[in-house]
C-alpha cells in the first residue's frame, strides 16, 4: 500500500491551482472546505481569483459574506475605487471578530479583476451566510439584562438554515451556463459525506445520529455529479475529548509529500489515497471510514506544523464602526470593550497557529 500510495501522490498529484481549475472540466460547482484561521489556505484563494475569468468561472460563493448584504457586496465590487470601509462593514456583519487582511483581500482581488475584465468576464460574488439577528439579541441583553426567550430566539435565528444558502446560490447559478467556486468552512462544504452528531461519555465522543444537512449536502442533492468537494489537509479532531487533533489518514500523506513538494493536490475518490483508513472524529457513525468518504479531493498546502497565522487588520474596529460591532457581536460578547481591547482580542485569535 505504501509504495502504491507514494507512486500515486508523486506522479499523479497536481499543483493545487491546476487541480482546482481542472475540476471545472467535468463539474459546474467546486466547493473548497477550509478549517479557518490558516493563512496558506486563504492565500490560495488569492492565487485562484485572477485565473477564474479566463476559465469561465463567473460566480464566487462565500461563507464570508451574508445573503442579507448582497446589495452591499454588489456595490463594493462595482465601485470605481475600492471602498475599504465598506469592505470592513461587509466583513464585520458576517462575523464581528473577523478582522483579518487575507479574508478582506478576497473582496479586493475580485474587485481588481472586475476593473480589468470586460462585462462578459466579470465575477459575481455571492454571500451565503445566515442573517443572524444579533442586533435583537444584544438589545435584549443590554437593555433588559436577560437572555432572549423562546419566541425571541425564533426571530433571532429566523432564516438561518443552510437550505437558504442553496437558495442564494440558485438565484445566480444557471446550470450549463455559469460555473461556481465556493469557499467556506469544511463542514459546510460536505457533499456525499454526512456529518455526525455526538455526545461525550467517559471522555470520548459517541455517535448520536446523522441530523445535520449541510450546504454541500443540499447542493449535491440538487446538482449531483456536477458538484465537486475539495477539502484541505488539516488536523482532524480526535474521538477522545481531550486528545490533540491528528493528521488525516495517520500522517502518511505528509510523510510522502513533504520531502518532494511544498504543496500538492490529489483525488481521494477513486484513488489509493482515498483508501487510507482514518479513526478521527469524522469516522463516527461509519463502520469502515476511509478518506474517500469525506471528500472528492484534498489540497496539501504545507506540513501541519508550518501553518501561518492570519494578519489582523490594524484598527479593524475604530470609532466609526464601534457601534456596528456592538450590534453584530455574537451573543453580546465583548461589547463593553474599547476599540483597543477588541482589536487585541482579534489579534490574539489569529494566533491559532
Amino acid at each position: 500500500m505504501h509504495s502504491e500510495l507514494k507512486d500515486y501522490l508523486l506522479n499523479e498529484g497536481k499543483a493545487p491551482l491546476d487541480y482546482v481549475l481542472d475540476k471545472f472540466e467535468n463539474h459546474e460547482i467546486v466547493l473548497l472546505g477550509e478549517m479557518h484561521y490558516i493563512r496558506q489556505q486563504v492565500e490560495m484563494y488569492h492565487r485562484l481569483i485572477p485565473l477564474l475569468p479566463e476559465h469561465g468561472i463567473n460566480l464566487f460563493a462565500t461563507e464570508f459574506g451574508r445573503r442579507e448584504d448582497q446589495a452591499l457586496i454588489d456595490e463594493l465590487l462595482g465601485k470605481e475605487q475600492f471602498d475599504f470601509p465598506l469592505a470592513k462593514l461587509i466583513t464585520l456583519r458576517q462575523e464581528a471578530f473577523w478582522g483579518y487582511q487575507e479574508y478582506l483581500d478576497v473582496y479586493r482581488l475580485i474587485w481588481e479583476q472586475n476593473r480589468k475584465n470586460p462585462p462578459d468576464r466579470q465575477i459575481r460574488c455571492i454571500g451565503l451566510n445566515d442573517p443572524y439577528n444579533w442586533k435583537l439579541y444584544n438589545k435584549i441583553c443590554r437593555e433588559q439584562k436577560r437572555e432572549p426567550n423562546a419566541e425571541e430566539r425564533k426571530l433571532i435565528w429566523k432564516d438561518c438554515d443552510e437550505k437558504n444558502w442553496l437558495r442564494a446560490l440558485n438565484k445566480y447559478h444557471v446550470p450549463g451556463v455559469t460555473k461556481v467556486l465556493g469557499i467556506m468552512g469544511s463542514h459546510h462544504a460536505f457533499t456525499r459525506y454526512r456529518e455526525p452528531d455526538f455526545t461525550e461519555e467517559g471522555g470520548r465522543k459517541v455517535f448520536a445520529g446523522f441530523n445535520k444537512v449541510r450546504f454541500g449536502n443540499q447542493v449535491h442533492e440538487e446538482y449531483g455529479d456536477a458538484v465537486c468537494n475539495i477539502c484541505f489537509y488539516d488536523p482532524w479532531d480526535s474521538l477522545e475529548s481531550d486528545a490533540p487533533p491528528k493528521a488525516p489518514g495517520g500522517g502518511i500523506i505528509e510523510d510522502i509529500i513533504s520531502p518532494h513538494f511544498s504543496e500538492l493536490a490529489f483525488d481521494l475518490k477513486d484513488s489509493p489515497v482515498g483508501e487510507l483508513a482514518d479513526d478521527s472524529f469524522y469516522s463516527l457513525g461509519y463502520k469502515d471510514f476511509r478518506l474517500r468518504d469525506i471528500s472528492d479531493g484534498m489540497i496539501y498546502t504545507c506540513k501541519l506544523t508550518e501553518f501561518k497565522n492570519l494578519t489582523p487588520i490594524p484598527d479593524f474596529i475604530d470609532a466609526d464602526n464601534l457601534q456596528e460591532f456592538r450590534d453584530y457581536a455574537p451573543f453580546n460578547y465583548d461589547t463593553d470593550k474599547s476599540c483597543e481591547e477588541i482589536n487585541r482580542i482579534i489579534a490574539e485569535s489569529a494566533e491559532t497557529w
